[in-house]
């Protein structure tokens, strides 16, 4: 669709956002599918014994697809890996044992930040802070594909906070360079979507 801007008030922006609702609408209907379509070719793959990652199906697609922007491509690389994780099923043998004892990384805050933004995100995370995020957070969290929204979540799947009080905190971080880590995150079957930064 193609639009011309001619003023402020032509209703413009709310066209526009009805529009991008409806092709959000579309691509999460699409996911569906693509999930659905995942799990048969998984027990195809399972019954024929091939391989879960497959290179050469996906050079195939980017073929097919032609140039792609570097933005593009990283989306497309998204689906690759949401496709991949539809398929794959924990191997329990790979199971790692982790204690209960909390995990200790001290280091400059800065790099500290940008560690915590890569664990406490994934692609698709959302990361929920009312508070200004460290710019090394969030470098980190975007990078790996996560949605930071300004505004809390009354229902984190994990939380991440700015104090020495680490029985609330999956992680957390203070002002001496100690960042604490419950090993539970690291867990293989550990699963977050929503993440609520205090």
């Amino acid at each position: 669709m193609i639009y011309f801007i001619r003023d402020a008030t032509s209703g413009l922006l709310e066209k526009v956002r009805k529009d991008i609702l409806q092709n959000t609408m579309e691509l999460v209907r699409l996911f569906k599918e693509r999930e659905e379509l995942s799990r048969i070719i998984a027990s195809v793959k399972e019954k024929e014994n091939f391989e879960i990652r497959d290179r050469r199906r996906e050079e195939i697609v980017l073929n097919k697809l032609g140039n792609l922007s570097p933005r593009q491509r990283s989306i497309l690389n998204m689906i690759f890996e949401f496709s991949i994780s539809c398929q794959d099923k924990v191997d329990e043998t790979l199971e790692v044992y982790l204690s209960e004892r909390c995990l200790q990384l001290s280091g400059e805050n800065s790099i500290l930040e940008y560690v915590a933004g890569l664990l406490s995100s994934r692609p698709g995370s959302e990361i929920y802070s009312s508070r200004e995020l460290d710019s090394a957070f969030v470098l980190g969290a975007v990078r790996n594909g996560a949605h930071i929204i300004n505004d809390s979540c009354d229902s984190p799947d994990l939380r991440i906070g700015h104090s020495r009080d680490k029985e609330i905190y999956h992680i957390s971080l203070d002002d001496s360079g100690t960042m604490s880590l419950n090993p539970v995150i690291l867990q293989v079957n550990f699963s977050f979507t929503r993440v609520q930064v205090d």
